[in-house]
């Protein structure tokens, strides 16, 4: 499986064309590629490269051979493009410097021209290169060969590209380029080519100002570009620019039909499409700039003053035409000036502030202004309009910026809202603080207006991807209680979400409440915020009240809903109801999508059958429903919690051929099947891979090596994943704690372990039930029973705190004892389970056998086990082998093989797919 690496984009004194090779394709087996190229920069003299891209795309069966090479070599890729656009720039640099100036030209043959910028561009490349690659050896179009001949690299550098006619005459620099190509044992490894800018206008019939002002650009721009054309039709302009024959277009006094075609073809092209003062855009402007993205900024540097410019000459830039009842999703171009709104957070309040610093200096910052009865606004449609303040609300169930903010359809996830500088001022102030009083009284300066509105619902939806639950509750209350505003569906989901997640379910049900009260109409996001609401604080029965309340009243669970319920029960590890709603939604024939299979994959992983997600995954398939990245991350996760790391990288190298780039979680998930499977080095080397590809690790990817390293014995190289953790600023968390502590304790440095609890208090962080369980393990092994019994002693003290024991610290107990051969406190630490209402697992069990086990006591063993199967906990591999151990002759071996496969046998699964 051959890997690429993607060139970073950095702004050149002229625009390059970047071609890189796989960087660690396998030795023996040519790698499969394709080669796209993007264009996502121009050629003019202050350009970006243009991206040339290795696919990792499976490329249709080659009728020719490849010519490029399979690796950089010794060199990364990275760095020997950096030298290569240094030298680009360098040549790049001259050659502009020597536009319009006198030329001294010179014949190497016939029709072979060379001139004083050819011989100065390849002396300052060769300078890069020479300084960076003194033993490279070098073929200059001038200089000819020089350096080591017994080099592996070899650079090919023409200096000056030229077309043969083009030296004579007076546009001799205007069409040109510059050329470096790397070879890496003879094929191209590595490449540059520079050149200019072509771009294209236009000019009407009516020859006024806007006529000149077009005229004096076309001039400028024809000086500092290849050349500017004028072809007379403003849809094939664009196209071209589209395609990337040409760089950019401008035109003053178009037409819709000049425009409506060609703007979207740019757009789909990937390309910019504005007004020429830089303004949002509409087909019925009267003129229109589109670029490949690239040089917008640069053009509107020149092109948005002229226009300017022309407004103030009274040149009329309104909307030219639109149909009656037609609404234009654009802003008008003369907004009327309001005051701006700026937040002082260090008095509290929100002050108003206007250009002139008279009305700042009168307003004053203390108590909250009352609103004026009347308000006046531009609408859409460049129409002045007045409201009444105290009216300003959403429509009811639903209003202009929460349609489409859904739970199913990014209301949860995916929704990045672009806040404005009053909204951004909103959020800082919010989030740092902590006296709700004090907030409130400063969001009650702001004005009932629709767009601080906007902003205050933009703020609100920030804090949920955030994850800020208070604030956001802060926020929706001030809405609901204290301000001028209505509350809109969108304010009551965010509350019945926050309380939610902070299982404080009777404030959600109130929530639930008001806005029945309020005649808001609840939409399927409601029901499924409070489906899973229900379901993370283990109320099942209240959520199957929700479904039946729907069905009441003639609202049937769509797959949003029924995707909440499922998403809440997982996180509940309710798997066996999980399965029961999935099977129930299928019977109701709703409507499945890509996150219902995705969430019974992670359901199936999570309950240790990888084979019944995957039978899921291919059954998804079968319908044509298309598998997303996450789903591809939900199998691999599937199989990884088993360990089978084949099975997770077919289906890692799956998502890669569906056309996925893996993201952090996906290579997460590969390397915790190598680390569940015992293979440290294998989880290392993803986390290698993963930094190669330009994907960033997380705090997970560190605890992930951690506990790799840790399950292996490694306990010094855990160690050294876990200081490289807080080398990259990453702060460690709990788990990143329990993991080092489990690593040391399974190697018995109890030292270590001490040290690493005196850690956490210092770090201000109080140890779970996981950590002491690692704890406890520690005293076990090293033997320190005394030590490993008060420890146990403090935990049951704690109650029902973050520390309190669970059955992973009962096991650990009954490993420990049953190792040391204490059968009676072995036996008192088994029955302790139970007296603390826990439920003893296939570890608890399989420990209590392996106890007698080591004693050969084999009738023991097999009371155990019928004590096992009947108390519904089924064997696993680990059973089985701990029975063999007991046995001590041939006989006993072929009774218990005998079980073991009629346990196979006739075992029930814990679901049924």
């Amino acid at each position: 499986m051959a890997r690429y690496l993607l060139a970073p984009t950095s702004t050149t004194t002229a625009a390059s064309s970047y071609a890189l090779l796989p960087k660690d394709a396998s030795k023996n087996t040519p790698p499969s590629w394709t080669l796209r190229l993007r264009a996502s920069g121009s050629r003019c003299s202050k350009a970006r490269p243009v991206m040339a891209v290795a696919s990792e795309q499976a490329a249709p069966a080659a009728r020719y051979p490849k010519i490029a090479a399979p690796t950089t070599g010794p060199i990364p890729a990275a760095e020997l493009l950096g030298v290569i656009e240094a030298a680009a720039k360098a040549g790049a640099d001259v050659i502009m410097e020597a536009v319009n100036k006198p030329r001294n030209i010179q014949y190497k043959g016939v029709a072979d021209l060379v001139t004083d910028t050819d011989k100065l561009s390849e002396s300052v490349i060769l300078e890069v290169v020479t300084k960076n690659f003194k033993d490279h050896l070098i073929l200059g179009e001038e200089g000819g060969l020089i350096g080591d001949s017994l080099s592996e690299y070899l650079w090919c550098i023409d200096p000056l590209g030229l077309a043969p006619h083009s030296a004579p005459a007076s546009d001799l620099l205007n069409n040109f380029s510059v050329s470096i190509g790397v070879l890496y044992r003879g094929k191209p490894a590595a490449s540059a080519v520079v050149e200019q800018s072509l771009l294209v206008t236009g000019f009407g019939y009516e020859h006024d100002d806007a006529w000149t002002t077009n005229i004096n650009l076309f001039k400028e721009f024809t000086d500092i570009s290849r050349g500017v054309r004028r072809l007379g039709s403003a849809a094939a302009d664009m196209s071209h620019v589209g395609l990337g024959i040409t760089e950019a277009y401008w035109e003053y006094r178009l037409k819709p039909w000049d425009m409506a075609a060609g703007v979207l073809i740019v757009e789909e092209a990937g390309g910019v499409v504005t007004r020429m003062d830089g303004g949002e855009f509409t087909v019925f402007d009267r003129s229109v700039l589109v670029s490949n993205g690239v040089v917008h900024g640069q053009l509107l540097d020149r092109i948005g003053p002229a226009t300017e410019e022309l407004k103030k000459k009274g040149i009329d830039f309104s909307l030219w035409f639109k149909p009656d009842k037609l609404r234009v999703e654009a802003p008008v171009y003369y907004p009327i000036a309001r005051p701006r709104w700026k937040l002082c957070a260090c008095k509290n309040v929100l002050q108003e502030t206007t250009l002139r610093d008279a009305e700042v200096n009168s307003h004053g910052h203390g108590g909250r202004r009352k609103p004026r009865k009347e308000g006046a606004y531009i609408d859409k449609d460049g129409v002045a309009r007045t409201f009444d303040r105290k009216k300003i609300s959403r429509k009811r169930g639903g209003g202009m910026r929460s349609r489409g903010w859904k739970y199913g359809s990014g209301f949860v996830d995916g929704v990045f809202p672009v806040l404005s500088p009053m909204a951004q001022d909103i959020l800082e102030f919010v989030q740092k603080g902590t006296d709700v009083a004090k907030i409130w009284e400063s969001l009650d300066q702001i004005p009932p207006a629709h767009d601080l509105w906007d902003d205050i619902v933009n703020v609100t939806v920030q804090l949920r991807l955030n994850r800020k639950w208070e604030p956001i509750i802060t926020v929706c209350e001030w809405i609901l209680y204290r301000s001028s505003f209505r509350p809109d569906i969108i304010c009551y989901n965010l509350l019945i979400d926050a309380y939610g997640q902070k299982r404080e379910l009777s404030k959600a049900e109130s929530i639930y409440m008001a806005l029945l009260e309020a005649h808001c109409v609840p939409t399927e996001d409601t029901y499924a915020l409070l489906l899973r609401a229900y379901c993370i604080s283990g109320q099942l029965h209240r959520a199957e009240g929700v479904i039946s309340e729907m069905q009441e009243n003639g609202i049937p669970p769509s797959a949003t809903v029924y995707n909440a319920y499922l998403d809440g029960l997982l996180k509940a590890r309710c798997t066996e109801k999980a399965v029961e709603v999935y099977q129930r939604m299928k019977k109701e024939r709703c409507r499945t999508n890509t996150e219902t299979y995705t969430l019974m994959i992670n359901v199936y992983g999570k309950a240790k059958q990888p084979m019944s997600s995957l039978k899921v995954f291919n059954q998804m398939k079968s319908i044509g429903c298309k598998p997303n990245i996450c789903t591809y991350t939900a199998l691999v996760n599937a199989f990884a919690r088993e360990g089978l790391c084949e099975k997770a990288e077919e289906v890692f190298e799956e998502m890669q051929q569906a056309g996925h780039e893996p993201d952090v979680y996906a290579y997460n998930a590969l390397m915790e099947a190598y680390s569940r499977a015992g293979f440290p080095q294998g989880a290392s080397e993803i986390f290698t891979l993963m930094e190669h590809m330009g994907c960033e690790p997380d705090r997970a990817s560190y605890n992930i090596l951690v506990d790799a390293y840790g399950r292996a014995g490694l306990h010094q190289d855990a160690e050294a994943a876990f200081q490289e953790l807080k080398q990259q600023g990453m702060r460690p968390t709990m788990k990143s704690h329990m993991l080092l502590l489990s690593a040391h304790a399974r190697s018995g440095n109890v030292s270590r372990c001490e040290e690493v609890m005196a850690q956490l208090h210092k770090a201000g962080l109080r140890p779970d039930t996981f950590a002491l369980n690692a704890m406890l393990n520690a005293y076990g092994r090293a033997g320190r029973l005394d030590d490993m019994e008060r420890l146990l002693a403090a935990m049951e003290r704690d109650g029902g705190g973050g520390g309190a024991p669970d059955v992973g610290t009962y096991n650990v107990l009954v490993n420990v004892y049953g190792r040391a051969g204490y059968l009676d406190r072995m036996e008192a630490a088994f029955h302790a389970v139970a007296a603390r209402g826990l439920a003893a697992d296939v570890v608890t069990w399989t420990s209590r056998i392996g106890a007698y086990a080591r004693k050969k006591e084999y009738a023991r063993c097999l009371e155990i086990f019928e004590e096992m199967v009947d108390a519904g906990c089924y064997p696993d591999a680990g059973t089985a082998k701990v029975l063999l151990a007991a046995c001590s002759d041939e006989r006993q071996v072929e009774q218990v093989t005998a079980i073991v496969r009629s346990m196979h046998k006739d075992a029930k699964t814990l679901f049924t797919l």
